[in-house]
C-alpha cells in the first residue's frame, strides 16, 4: 500500500512539479510583498489597493492550479479528434494494448479445434473510441452474449483509430488473416471511402498548423488552458464541418467512389473464396441526428455491399435515425457511439450471427454449412 501511494505521489510531483514550484514562489512572494508593504510608510489606502491587488493575483493563481489539478487528473472525457490534451490523458487511463498491439484481450494465433474465430475489423467506432471499459463495446459484448448462449467462439478485435477502407483491407492483410478467422465482422463508416491521399487528413494537419505558437507553448504546460482554448474557439467546429464535407464528396466524386466499390469487391470476394463470413455494420454520422443529411449515401453502400456478396449487412441507420445526438454519442464534444449504441449493434450483431452458428455434439462450435 505505501508503495502504491508513493507510486502516485511520485508521479503527482513530477507530472504537476511546475505549477508546484510556481505556487510555492507566488504564496511565499504574496506573504512576503504583504509583509512589507504592512511595515511600509505608504498611506493606509495604497497599501489596502497593493494588498488587494497581491491577494487578486494570489487567489487567481490558487484558483486556476484547481483547475488545472482537476483537467489533469479527475476529468475523464475524450473529443472526437484527439486535439485535447483531456484525451490524451483519457488514452492514457484507459487504452491498454495486448500482445498483437491491438486494444484487446491477448490474441492467440493457434486456434483450437470447435471453436468459431471472429474477427472485426474497422475503425475508432469498432475500436471503442471515447468508450473506457472494452467490456461495454459491440466486439465484447457479443462475445459474452454468444458464450452465454453456449457457443464456443473466440471475438478478436483488429480495428485501428483513423482507418479507411483501403487501409483497413491492408491492416486485415498484414495482421488478422494469419488468426484463421471465420466470420469477419466489418464495421464500416460513411467517412471510409477516404483515397490514400485523403483530403480529410489534410484538413487535420492544416488545423494543427493554425493553432498560433504561443498558444501553442502555453497548452503544452497547461491542460486547462488547453482545454479553454479549443473550448473557446471556433476552428474546433470548423474543421468538423470541413472534414464531414470531405467525407460526404467523396461518395459524388465518381473516380474515388468506382475505386472503393472496386476495393469492397475485390475484398469480399477473396473473403468469399476463402469461405469467410462477412457481417458489414455501417454505422451513420450520429452527430447530425436527427436532420441527418446522408440518408441516400447509405442506400448507395447498402446496394454495394450486397452487390459485392456479403453474408449480412446490418445497418444502424433504420434504428437511430428517431433518436436525439445527445443519447447515442459519447459526449457533446466526441461524436462516436456511446455504450447504449455498442449495446445496440452488439444486439444486431448477435441475431445476424446466431443463424451462421451450429452447436457440435462434443460442445464445440462450427459454421453452419448451407
Amino acid at each position: 500500500m505505501l508503495t502504491n501511494l508513493w507510486g502516485h505521489l511520485s508521479y503527482f510531483i513530477s507530472d504537476f512539479g511546475e505549477f508546484l514550484i510556481i505556487l510555492l514562489i507566488i504564496t511565499s512572494a504574496s506573504f512576503t510583498g504583504i509583509y512589507l508593504l504592512y511595515k511600509s510608510s505608504l498611506n493606509e489606502t495604497n497599501k489596502k489597493i497593493l494588498i488587494s491587488l497581491i491577494l487578486f493575483f494570489f487567489s487567481f493563481v490558487w484558483i486556476y492550479s484547481g483547475f488545472e489539478v482537476y483537467f489533469r487528473y479527475k476529468f475523464d472525457q475524450s473529443d472526437s479528434l484527439g486535439f485535447l490534451n483531456v484525451t490524451k490523458r483519457w488514452y492514457a487511463r484507459h487504452v491498454v494494448y495486448n500482445n498483437y498491439q491491438f486494444r484487446d484481450n491477448d490474441f492467440r494465433l493457434e486456434k483450437k479445434p470447435g471453436v468459431v474465430r471472429i474477427g472485426v475489423m474497422g475503425d475508432s467506432n469498432a475500436w471503442g473510441y471515447g468508450i473506457k471499459d472494452i467490456n461495454n463495446r459491440f466486439s465484447n459484448q457479443l462475445e459474452t452474449k454468444l458464450k452465454k448462449a453456449g457457443y464456443n467462439v473466440e471475438v478478436y478485435n483488429f480495428a485501428v483509430p483513423g482507418e479507411d477502407t483501403w487501409n483497413e483491407i491492408e491492416e486485415y492483410n498484414r495482421n488478422a488473416k494469419k488468426f484463421n478467422i471465420d466470420i469477419l465482422i466489418w464495421s464500416y463508416f460513411l467517412n471510409d471511402a477516404e483515397p490514400k491521399d485523403s483530403a480529410g487528413t489534410q484538413i487535420l494537419i492544416n488545423s494543427g498548423k493554425q493553432i498560433p505558437p504561443l498558444i501553442r507553448l502555453i497548452s503544452g504546460h497547461s491542460v486547462f488552458f488547453d482545454y479553454l482554448y479549443w473550448r473557446l474557439s471556433t476552428k474546433y467546429n470548423s474543421t468538423f464541418l470541413q472534414l464531414r464535407n470531405v467525407d460526404i464528396q467523396q461518395y459524388s466524386i465518381k473516380p474515388v467512389f468506382e475505386a472503393h466499390k472496386i476495393s469492397i469487391e475485390n475484398f469480399t470476394k477473396d473473403l468469399n473464396k476463402n469461405n469467410i463470413k462477412t457481417v458489414v455494420l455501417v454505422f451513420p454520422f450520429m452527430r447530425y441526428f436527427p436532420n441527418y443529411p446522408a440518408t441516400s449515401i447509405h442506400d448507395k453502400m447498402d446496394k454495394v455491399f450486397k452487390d459485392a456478396g456479403v453474408t449480412v449487412l446490418i445497418d444502424l441507420l433504420p434504428t437511430l435515425h428517431n433518436k436525439q445526438a445527445k443519447d447515442l454519442i459519447i459526449n457533446r464534444f466526441d461524436t462516436h457511439p456511446n455504450e447504449l449504441v455498442h449495446k445496440i449493434a452488439a444486439d444486431k450483431l448477435y441475431n445476424a450471427i446466431i443463424p451462421l452458428l451450429e452447436k457440435t455434439k462434443d460442445k464445440g462450435t462450427i459454421i453452419k454449412t448451407q
